[in-house]
This record gives structure tokens, sequence and C-alpha cells, in this order.
């Protein structure tokens, strides 16, 4: 979203905490590249939605599009969500760009 299209989104749906962690400002959310490399780095966040969650999601710039795969896990196991976002990243980016665009 550009900007404004971010600030009159936020203006309609206000940041909700789920949880003591979750983002409430929205200076505080992470930027994805509007155009750019095919593969933007992955974000991760730990209960931020749940308590005893953590999570990755990978953005994925289809031509003009973007796109983004999630994994979720318990936070007993969240020192694999690096390991995890990295190899969705470098498999599922492959795979799509390949359906997307032939290649």
């Amino acid at each position: 979203m550009s900007a404004e299209e971010r600030r009159s989104h936020l203006a309609r749906y206000p940041m909700v905490p789920f949880t003591p962690y979750t983002l409430r400002e929205p200076a505080h959310l992470p930027l994805l590249p509007r155009h750019g490399p095919q593969r933007a780095a992955p974000i991760t966040q730990y209960r931020e939605y749940a308590l005893d969650t953590a999570g990755a999601a990978v953005p994925l710039v289809l031509g003009g599009d973007l796109a983004a795969v999630s994994v979720a896990l318990p936070m007993a196991q969240a020192h694999r969500l690096p390991e995890i976002a990295a190899l969705l990243r470098a498999r599922v980016g492959d795979d799509l760009v390949a359906a997307a665009f032939g290649r």
C-alpha cells in the first residue's frame, strides 16, 4: 500500500492488541518493498498474535503484486523460526515465481 492507502486503511481498521506484545503504533509496522526484489526478508513476530505462538511472514514479490506465505510455531520451537522462514523464502518463492512467470 502507498503511505496514503495505509493511513486510510488504519483509520478504518485501527490496530487492535491481541496480547501485551502486539504492535499498537502504525509507525512500528514493517514496510515491504512496493517494487524490488522477488523475495523480501521474512518478518518475524513473537507472541504478538497469541501468547504461546511465534510466526513469520515471508513476503513474495510476483511481478507487480505482493503476496505472503506464513508459518506459526509454538514458542517452545521459536528457535526454529529463522531457519524455517529462510527455507520457505527460498523454496516457496522459487516455486511461486516459476508458476507465475513460467521460469
